[in-house]
């Protein structure tokens, strides 16, 4: 099972409320419920040496200021693949959860993330970002990270205070 779908919306929380769109709770519908839901639907036909592989993303390692909502749910899909992977693993189900960075793909002109100039100084190629994931669901791995940019932006979220995190974020933003 490979679950690709979702969306994100670059802008501060209160300025995408008050576009009067259900912008923020689709995201949540579609990044998060959506893929549960087909997971849930999913898993009695698998067998053993099945895989699930969920997209997150790097935006799953710490709060992103004018990505809340996108950030939140791509967290969410991380936790939950870890905790089902470690659930599934006895039955001989693997999963991964692929965190890669901006991608070059249609979402970033979308998501208007294609302004940030720090996204853009990291973007990678679909076809090595899904390399990648490939790679590393054969090998059972829980977690797949494309290029060592993101690998060093999982370091400092796991070593940073969120806060330290937030206000280097405002300093790029500007």
């Amino acid at each position: 099972l490979v679950n690709a779908a979702g969306f994100g919306k670059s802008g501060s929380f209160t300025d995408i409320a008050r576009e009067g769109k259900k912008f923020q709770t689709d995201m949540v519908d579609l990044n998060c419920r959506a893929l549960t839901r087909m997971t849930q639907m999913t898993i009695p036909w698998m067998g053993r040496g099945s895989r699930i592989v969920n997209l997150a993303s790097a935006a799953a390692f710490c709060p992103q200021k004018d990505f809340a909502v996108y950030a939140a749910t791509k967290a969410y899909v991380l936790s939950f693949s870890r905790a089902l992977g470690s659930e599934l693993k006895a039955c001989g189900i693997y999963v991964t959860a692929v965190c890669p960075g901006p991608v070059d793909t249609e979402f970033f002109t979308v998501s208007g993330e294609l302004a940030n100039p720090l996204k853009k100084l990291t973007l990678a190629g679909a076809p090595q970002v899904v390399r990648k994931a490939l790679s590393d669901s054969r090998k059972k791995r829980a977690v797949s990270v494309y290029g060592a940019g993101m690998q060093a932006a999982r370091l400092g979220a796991k070593i940073a205070p969120h806060s330290l995190i937030l206000k280097t974020e405002e300093l790029f933003a500007k």
